[in-house]
This record gives structure tokens, sequence and C-alpha cells, in this order.
């Protein structure tokens, strides 16, 4: 009897400590909510799922030609003719796409968690609200500098430099013109010797000769810029970012016109680049079920995304810019069914990093054994 007693006791004691581990276990798990800014507080990690955007680089060049000081006498003492009035011209070097994730303001969610590792470090997210990581690193913003390949800025050597002193002391345009194109014409001929090994002393081998050319050809470039004019040139980028909340057919999304550059869709002086965006896939629609557990679930929500195709058709080009991409708001919210947070042992499971464009699963990493 006294032994029978003492064994419910002891099974009385197991389960009340099973009770407690238990109980310890779910605390350490973190909890979602759909969250409501000024409806409740804000005790705990507030992430948003994306909206997808196209997003649009364009990398231009704009080119200012500017007349030559001596343009007026390049006809009597070069027999050439050339252009009197600046002018400025644009040109589109080069088009590049990608998605772009924007916070979905309709679809904030609460990560509460009471436990450690704290809500903080259980979930990165972007400056802007979008979830990165779960029990990953922190977010590090990638950009891409789509101006790497076109030149910053073009050094042009000074006419002056390869100018007698006799340009200086002429005392009318007509004679520092006549000056400017004998020096000219001298350095072309000094060029040609060099060419054809008419001179007395030769460079001592090829790179010698290779130097002195390109100093004789930059002297000639800047003093026939003294007639023909000189063209700067620069290169910038413009972006355009696209709502694709549902299928575009022949939108207008700017024009571009060589005289301005890229202007606003709106703005009738340039020629019209049309997008047009498909729809390729869309998930089911959910059940009323599925919709229900969704609506109660605590569970992380991320997203199921749609698939769009896209196409630019720039003017003058006959063959549009293409794109497949992920469409967030043409998929649907699907629920993570692993935990949050550490396991009974206080060991981090899994791994997981989101697609900041569409809002889907990217990768899911395993602790290493």
């Amino acid at each position: 009897m006294y032994r029978s007693q003492t064994l419910v006791r002891l099974t009385r004691w197991v389960l009340a400590m099973a009770m407690v581990w238990l109980t310890s276990c779910a605390t350490r798990q973190a909890t979602v909510t759909p969250y409501v800014a000024g409806e409740q507080p804000a005790n705990g990690v507030v992430y948003y799922l994306p909206k997808t955007q196209l997003r649009i680089h364009f990398v231009l060049s704009e080119a200012q030609f500017e007349p030559g000081a001596l343009v007026a006498y390049a006809s009597r003492y070069l027999g050439e003719s050339y252009a009197t009035q600046p002018t400025t011209r644009y040109q589109i070097e080069r088009v590049a796409m990608h998605a772009h994730g924007v916070p979905d303001t309709t679809q904030s969610y609460l990560i509460q968690s009471v436990a450690t590792p704290s809500v903080e470090q259980l979930a990165a997210l972007t400056p802007e609200g979008l979830l990165y990581s779960l029990h990953g690193k922190a977010y590090q913003p990638a950009t891409t500098d789509y101006l790497a390949d076109y030149p910053k800025g073009v050094t042009q050597q000074e006419a002056s430099q390869a100018l007698p002193q006799e340009y200086a002391l002429a005392t009318s345009r007509a004679k520092q013109a006549e000056v400017a194109a004998n020096r000219l014409f001298e350095l072309r001929e000094r060029r040609v010797e060099l060419l054809s090994g008419q001179v007395e002393t030769m460079p001592c081998d090829g790179p010698a000769l290779k130097m002195v050319l390109d100093g004789l050809d930059k002297e000639i470039a800047a003093l026939q810029a003294l007639f023909a004019g000189r063209t700067t040139k620069r290169y910038y980028e413009e972006v355009v970012d696209i709502p694709i909340d549902e299928p575009i057919s022949q939108q207008v999304v700017a024009r571009f016109a060589p005289q301005y550059g890229l202007v606003d869709k709106k703005d009738l002086s340039g020629a019209p680049i049309y997008i047009n965006v498909e729809a390729v896939k869309r998930p089911a629609t959910q059940s009323d079920a599925e919709l229900h557990k969704l609506t109660r679930s605590k569970a992380l929500r991320y997203i199921e995304p749609g698939r769009a195709r896209v196409s630019l058709q720039l003017p003058e080009r006959s063959q549009a810019i293409t794109l497949e991409l992920s469409v967030a708001q043409w998929g649907r919210a699907a629920l993570l069914e692993h935990k949050l947070g550490t396991d009974k042992l206080g060991q981090l499971p899994y791994t997981i990093y989101f697609d900041l464009t569409s809002g889907s699963i990217e990768l899911i990493e395993l602790p290493q054994q």
C-alpha cells in the first residue's frame, strides 16, 4: 500500500515536470499575428510582405559639341567645312530590368517572442521592413553600378600645348588660324615620317615609337579641335519604376528624344517606349478552409508568387528586351510550417532566407552536423 502511494506520487511528479518542460519549450517559440499600426502595441518586430515592382535602369550618353574657335577659317587654311553651331545629342547606351520589392502596407505582421534568443535575433529585416532571414545573417544591401563600364570623364589636351609662340603674338584671328594650320600640317608630316622611318633618329623600340606617336596624335587632335570643334561626352543613369498590379499591354513608360534624352511619358517631344506585362503563372485560389487557417494561424507568412513575362520596346529598335520575374501580388500567402525559435536543446534548427522582391523562400539551410 505504501509502495503504491509512493508510485502514484512519483507518477504525478513526473507528469508535472513534463508539463513544465513542455510549457518551457512552447515559450521558446515565437508567434506571428497580423499587425495594424495604432491598434496594437508593437512589442516585437513588425515585418511586411513585399509588393513587386519592375525597375528599369537607363544608361544614357550626353554628347555636347562646341564649334572650334577658328572654324570660320577652316575652309581657307584646311580646305574643310565644319559645323558652326553648338549642339547636344543624347543616346540610350544600355537598358537593364529587374524586379524590385517594396513593402505592401496591407500585409504587415508582428513577430513576438518571450524567450532567448530575442525576436530581434531571430528575424533580420531590411531598413524598409521586409523580412530578409530567420535565424540567419543580417541584411547587407547589394547594389549594381550600371555606369561602371563607361568613362567617368575625358581629359582633353589644350591646343596651346602644341602651338608655337607666334600664335600668342598674332594680332588677328586670321593670323592665329594661319599659324595653327601650319603647325597642324607640320605635326602631320612628322607623323608620316615616323611611320615610314624617314627620320634621322628613330625611337629605340616599338613601345618607344608608340609613345611618340601617341603624343603626336594628342597634339594633332588638340589643333584640329581649334577648327573642327570638340565633343565632350558624359554618361548618366535614369531609373523608372513600373507597378505591375495587373497585366499591361502597350503602355508608354517613358519617351526618348535625341535632343532632350529621356523625358516623361506625357511629353510628346520624344518617341514612346512601350512595355508589355503578361501573366505566365498564377497560383490557384485558396479555399475557404485554407483562408480560415491562414487567418487564425500564428505561424509566419510568406508568399507563393506568380510569374510574369515583361517586354520593353525601345524606339528604332526592332527587338524588344524581355524578362521573366516572380510577382508577389500575383501569388498567395502561405504559412511557414517550421516553428520559430530554438529547439528543446536551445539550438537553432534551420536558417531561411527570403526573396525580397517576391516574398518567396529563397534558401533553407540546415545546421551542420
